[in-house]
């Protein structure tokens, strides 16, 4: 973002992910709510308008927002920005045509029905799903740091997605994905390095359910 303010370009911050999570994070830290937890102690990056050089941000509400899909929005830094985005045509035959998106038209009931949910949910609800959902990431995390020598977490994790590889080379670690599957936890295999990753979410909040995972993914790893 410093780049781009330097060379006076835009720069776009992706947060379709955690566009929805990072933010109730950082209110979490700067609460105290997550005080007694491990690797707690690292602040996130700022992503967002607070830094200087972000001129727009995507973020998917059907992803930790918890509404359904195609909910996705865009925002801009400034409404000179936002200008940019709107489509016109003077010469189509049927008249003026303006739209202030890509799609020309579209139902209005995934924007209702994706604002009810975040009604319903609230400040206080994205907190507390939040606060579970990082407790359980990183439980997960310290569970496969400290119990499972087999596998390496890849870098420094702060949010709910949580990448290991193998150290042995003779694992193959989608074989362990495999087995998972067979246990009914789906990953994502990734390569380059070759990798699983899991992304927490609510329903891996439930009690029992980190334990659970760290069993059978220490016996898929024997």
């Amino acid at each position: 973002a410093a780049l781009a303010l330097k060379r006076n370009i835009g720069f776009h911050s992706d947060c379709c992910l955690g566009g929805l999570l990072l933010p109730f994070v950082d209110k979490l830290q700067k609460m105290g709510k997550l005080h007694g937890l491990d690797y707690t102690n690292i602040p996130l990056p700022v992503f967002d308008f607070r830094a200087k050089g972000v001129t727009s941000i995507s973020a998917d509400m059907h992803k930790y927002g918890y509404a359904t899909k195609g909910s996705s929005c865009i925002m801009y830094s400034s409404p000179e920005l936002r200008h940019y985005q709107y489509f016109v045509s003077l010469s189509w035959t049927g008249g003026i045509y303006a739209s202030p998106t890509l799609a020309g038209s579209r139902a209005g009931g995934v924007s209702a029905s994706t604002w009810a949910v975040m009604v319903h949910m609230g400040e206080e609800g994205y907190l507390e799903v939040s606060e579970r959902i990082i407790r359980t990431a990183r439980t997960i995390r310290k569970g496969i740091d400290e119990d499972i020598s087999e596998l390496e977490v890849i870098g420094n994790p702060l949010s709910s997605v949580i990448a290991f590889r193998s150290t042995i080379s003779a694992m193959n670690i989608y074989g362990v994905g495999q087995a998972l599957a067979e246990k009914g936890w789906h990953l994502n295999s990734l390569q380059h390095p070759s990798c699983l990753h899991l992304c927490c979410t609510n329903l891996h909040t439930k009690d029992g359910m980190e334990k659970q995972f760290l069993t059978d993914l220490k016996r898929a790893v024997k």
